[in-house]
């Protein structure tokens, strides 16, 4: 009797692992195929969106539309401020904006001059030949598609420097133009600033 007991379970065994082979054979091909796909295509967007909507809120609750703070080289600013040039370029439409803090690029760093403007004007427009650059835009000989008429001009007493602007104001300097804050507009109060004309 205990041999006859060994026998069967002997063959037991070997008919579970013939069945457990033949299973496993085909699972793993089915299981590596389905799953791996989905993973990859769900996780990349869940990570950018929440950061980009939450950037936007902050930056749309603080900004003024009417003012913006705008890159220009030191040269520049030199010319409009000697009445030289008289139209400012760009490449975009700023409808809205009504003033300009002039942020000059290096070495001066700093934001030193308030220029107001007026609706931008396209190629054809300025007909003015006595500002710099005014014919060459008429004629679309620039890349810029909208010029900017100074209006007023205003210097700063004392220049925001970068840090300032970052320290005091939590402004990044732009690389071409971003809006001002309503801090900046109303702590940087136009009857402390010098009228250029």
């Amino acid at each position: 009797m205990p041999v006859e007991r060994t026998l069967k379970k002997s063959l037991h065994q070997t008919t579970l692992l013939g069945f457990t082979k033949s299973s496993c054979a085909t699972s793993p091909d089915s299981l590596s195929n389905e799953p791996s796909p989905p993973r990859r295509v769900q996780s990349a967007p869940k990570s950018t969106k929440p950061k980009n909507k939450s950037k936007a809120k902050t930056g749309d609750e603080n900004r003024v539309s009417t003012d913006a703070i705008l890159s220009i080289k030191p040269e520049f600013t030199k010319l409009i401020a000697a009445r030289k040039k008289n139209h400012e370029y760009r490449k975009y439409k700023l409808e809205t904006v009504t003033r300009f803090w002039l942020y000059e690029t290096a070495p001066t760093s700093a934001i030193t001059y308030l220029m107001f403007t007026a609706t931008p004007k396209v190629p054809g427009e300025v007909n003015d030949p006595s500002g710099v650059g005014n014919d060459d835009f008429d004629q679309g000989l620039k890349q810029s598609k909208y010029g900017y008429p100074v209006t007023e001009l205003y210097k700063l007493q004392k220049p925001l420097t970068t840090a300032e602007l970052k320290e005091r104001f939590d402004i990044a300097v732009p690389q071409g133009w971003r809006y001002a804050t309503k801090k900046l507009v109303e702590e940087m109060r136009l009857e402390d600033m010098e009228k250029i004309f």
